[in-house]
C-alpha cells in the first residue's frame, strides 16, 4: 500500500532559482537579500492569495502552513475557504506580521523561510546549504515528513521536474535504457548524482498529470542526463510524446528514503 501524502511545498531552492534566471548563488547563503529581489526570483512570492481563490498554488500554501503545524488551515483541496483564511491569519499573528488572512510577498517569504529556502523577512539567514561535487549549490530542506512507505526519510529536496519518455529523441543515442544499461521502466527516475545517489529509493510528489500515480509515487533514482543537474529530476514516462511534453516543468518535492 502506497502512502498518499498529498501535495507538499511546490517551490524551488532558491540557489536554483538563481542559477535558472542568471543569478550568483551566492546570495542565497546571506543576510541582505531584500523582499523584492525574491519577489521577482521565488515563484511562490508572486502568489496573492484571499478567500475564494483555488487552484495549485492555494493546495502549496495549505500543504506549506500544515507541514510549519498550523493545522486550523484544514484540507489540501486547493480552496481558499474559512479555514485556510484562519491557518493565514494564525502563521501572520505568530509571525508578528500584519493579520490580513491573505498572502503577500512577506507572508510567502516567512513561510518559505520555515523549510529555509529563503531568509525570513527578519533576515534570518538561510540554513544547511551545500555545494555538490559537480559546484551546483543546494539547499537541502528539513525532514518534516520521518517515514515514507514504511521507510525512513534520509533527505527531502524541494526540486524543479520534467519527463521523458522511450522514444529514441529523448534517449538518443543510448536508447531506452537507464544508466546501468537496463530497460527503463515506470517509477525511474533521473537524478543529479551529486545531489541523490544513483539507485537511491525516492518518493516524488507534488505534480499534477493525470498519467503519473495520484499524490506520488514510490521510485528509484536509476538514471542521469546532460541538464538534469542541481534541484532537477526528470521523470521516465511510458508514454507518447505529447503526453510527455504536456508534463512541462512542475515543481515536486522529492524523499530520498532508507531501508
Amino acid at each position: 500500500m502506497r502512502i498518499n501524502w498529498g501535495l507538499a511545498v511546490g517551490v524551488a531552492g532558491l540557489g536554483s532559482l538563481l542559477a535558472v534566471y542568471g543569478g550568483s548563488a551566492q546570495a542565497a547563503t546571506t543576510t541582505q537579500v531584500s523582499t523584492q529581489a525574491l519577489e521577482t526570483l521565488h515563484p511562490a512570492m508572486q502568489q496573492r492569495l484571499s478567500y475564494g481563490n483555488r487552484g495549485h498554488w492555494v493546495m502549496t500554501l495549505q500543504a506549506d502552513l500544515s507541514l510549519l503545524g498550523y493545522q486550523q488551515v484544514g484540507p489540501t483541496d486547493g480552496i481558499f475557504g474559512p479555514k485556510t483564511e484562519a491557518g493565514v491569519k494564525a502563521f501572520q499573528k505568530a509571525s508578528h506580521l500584519p493579520v490580513t488572512g491573505s498572502t503577500n510577498p512577506i507572508t510567502w517569504q516567512d513561510i518559505l523561510s520555515g523549510f529555509h529556502l529563503v531568509p525570513s523577512y527578519g533576515g534570518s539567514p538561510v540554513a544547511a546549504t551545500q555545494t555538490g561535487t559537480n559546484g551546483v549549490t543546494m539547499t537541502k530542506v528539513p525532514n518534516n515528513v520521518k517515514m515514507v512507505d514504511g521507510r525512513p526519510v534520509l533527505a527531502t529536496y524541494h526540486m524543479r521536474a520534467t519527463a521523458y519518455g522511450p522514444s529514441r529523441k529523448s534517449n538518443y543515442p543510448y536508447g531506452p535504457v537507464d544508466a546501468f544499461g537496463q530497460p527503463l521502466q515506470a517509477g525511474m527516475i533521473a537524478v543529479d548524482p551529486s545531489i541523490i545517489p544513483l539507485k537511491s529509493t525516492v518518493y516524488v510528489q507534488g505534480y499534477h498529470d493525470s498519467h503519473l500515480p495520484s499524490g506520488g509515487f514510490l521510485g528509484h533514482a536509476m538514471d542521469t542526463g546532460g541538464a538534469i543537474q542541481g534541484h532537477r529530476i526528470d521523470i521516465f514516462m511510458n508514454a507518447g510524446s505529447s503526453t510527455v511534453s504536456n508534463f512541462g516543468v512542475q515543481p515536486v518535492t522529492v524523499y530520498v528514503l532508507g531501508k
